[in-house]
């Protein structure tokens, strides 16, 4: 029996095909399948190419496969599903599949039960939690004016609003003045100002944007200091509202902590968000898996397979 998992977000597209022991098989990469960012198109070529590579590795086809789990960035309501779940049909024709948030398959890789909470803050932020009882939340995770915060998209934004603040002096003196200019290759935030007047943000600017504010940050600059401690203030707060909403507030509860931000392992983001966390839940605890986000779509596909079976 072999199962497909595919962990699909703002930055890449990791598929893995693994057998009933969750032994991996063979993967596929291809580049980011986020249909909020970058449309339905091309979130269904990358789903398309990261499949064929696994496949092909794995010297299957999909007649081989038993199920497919597809942890989704952007799956976050039935308008999100309904453009999904055609795109992923038509990858995987005749295959059996669940189309899921990618916060459920981050719970699945970390922790033996799911229970818990998820908190994503890569790229993006999301947020969602299961209690004992089954019952799930997912907050919409959407954008800024529908509520939501966090992830590199909006560290992004901070900094460079308080790089330009600091060179015309609106507000405190930062090292990100002189930081930023050579990350988009000229001189002075003047010139910077020209570049983004005139063409969009590149992806080396926006990975390398967040890297320099964690640096300036550890180096003392307190700028930057604010803005990763206000970031993990804030990320805090929506797990601490899932933790509220499922009544978990006096359970031991895991909160399972997943993209390239809080895998900086930095105390600087991780202290406030835990602070913000325990307003909710005293007893709650960070969990950083140690494996990655795609082995949860493999275990979340033999659970949903074991389950039909036993409802059989």
């Amino acid at each position: 029996m072999y199962v497909l998992g595919i962990d699909a977000g703002g930055t890449k597209t990791h598929c893995v095909i693994a057998d009933e022991n969750e032994n991996i098989l063979a993967e596929g990469l291809a580049g980011a399948s986020q249909h909020q960012l970058f449309g339905i198109r091309q979130t269904e070529k990358n789903l398309q190419l990261a499949v064929s590579a696994a496949l092909k590795e794995a010297d299957l086809t999909l007649q081989d496969l038993s199920y497919a789990v597809l942890g989704m960035s952007g799956a976050d309501g039935e308008d999100d599903l309904a453009l999904l779940n055609p795109a992923a049909e038509k990858v995987l024709p005749g295959v059996p599949f669940r189309v899921v948030h990618d916060a459920w398959i981050g719970m699945y890789s970390a922790l033996k039960e799911p229970f818990g909470v998820v908190s994503i803050c890569g790229t993006g932020a999301g947020h969602a939690g299961r209690n004992r009882q089954g019952d799930e939340l997912t907050l919409r995770n959407l954008d800024y004016r529908l509520g939501n915060y966090g992830g590199g998209g909006d560290l992004v934004e901070k900094a460079l609003h308080y790089a330009f603040r600091s060179d015309e002096g609106t507000y405190e003196k930062s090292a990100l003045e002189a930081a930023v200019p050579p990350i988009f290759g000229v001189s002075t935030m003047e010139d910077v100002c020209r570049l983004l007047k005139q063409n969009p943000l590149s992806d080396k600017e926006r990975y390398q944007l967040p890297i320099t504010v964690f640096q300036l940050a550890n180096s003392g600059d307190s700028v930057c200091r604010m803005l990763i401690q206000d970031l993990g203030h804030e990320e805090g707060l929506y797990a601490a509202a899932v933790i509220r909403r499922l009544h978990m507030e006096n359970e031991q509860v895991p909160v399972v902590l997943i993209g390239s931000l809080f895998h900086s392992d930095d105390p600087l983001l991780l202290d406030p968000f835990m602070e913000a966390v325990r307003t909710a839940a005293p007893a709650a605890y960070p969990v950083l898996p140690t494996r990655k986000p795609v082995t949860g779509a493999v275990r979340m596909a033999l659970f949903i397979l074991q389950d039909i079976k036993e409802r059989k």
